[in-house]
């Protein structure tokens, strides 16, 4: 059962039962690809929270205070004069799915490198420099989700305050304005995914609260 963030369930069963599939996963965050190539098939790849949530910010342009490291990578690779070009799930070993960047010269395209990377870093530079993110149509096939039931709304289970990563910003423990705003922006942003638009205001304006604050002691 794949549950998206808007608060769809859809019934899924492995496209190949008899490929190297996953196992199954307690209620994880997961980055969901859809293959385009008219199989329709779903590529589910477990990941971080963090990532996840740094996703859902780039897809829907909400800025976040601090660079993070994927707005530090795409600048480093423009300061180097290279672009990116696409991204690459190529393969999976074990349980680990392994993703591939390509940056092509300015002005050369025939001069490439790649480095390999985690699937979710890679999607997240893949979608804020607009490139094609492809998948390895091997591994699509083998190791995809094949929709048996139409998506439906399911009851929607409230979610945490968003302090996970306040705790892990400062050694002594104590939140900073930061974190504490980079908790806003998620639960927003979750909020609104899951169209419980009353909540996603309610997280806005705390966030303007919050940043109206630090401009006037700043």
């Amino acid at each position: 059962m794949i549950k998206m963030r808007d608060g769809r369930h859809m019934r899924c069963i492995h496209n190949s039962p008899q490929g190297g599939h996953l196992a199954d996963y307690a209620p994880h965050p997961a980055i969901v690809l859809k293959m385009e190539d008219g199989s329709d098939l779903l590529l589910p790849i477990i990941v971080l929270e963090m990532p996840s949530t740094l996703l859902m910010a780039a897809i829907r342009n909400v800025q976040i205070a601090r660079p993070t490291l994927y707005q530090v990578m795409a600048e480093m690779v423009e300061k180097m004069g290279y672009v990116v070009k696409l991204v690459r799930v190529t393969k999976r070993v074990h349980e680990a799915y392994i993703a591939q960047l390509y940056l092509s010269k300015v002005g050369n395209e025939t001069d490439i490198i790649s480095f390999d990377l985690r699937p979710s870093d890679a999607i997240n530079i893949a979608v804020r420099c607009k490139v094609p993110i492809q998948v390895n149509k091997y591994l699509a096939y083998s190791d995809g989700m094949k929709v048996i039931e139409p998506a439906r709304h399911a009851a929607r289970a409230p979610f945490s305050d968003g302090l996970l990563f306040t705790e892990l910003d400062r050694p002594d423990g104590k939140p900073c304005d930061e974190a504490k705003e980079f908790d806003l922006i998620r639960n927003m942003l979750i909020a609104a995914v899951e169209e419980r638009y009353r909540d996603a205001a309610q997280w806005r304006d705390k966030l303007s609260q919050l940043r109206s604050k630090k401009h006037k002691w700043a």
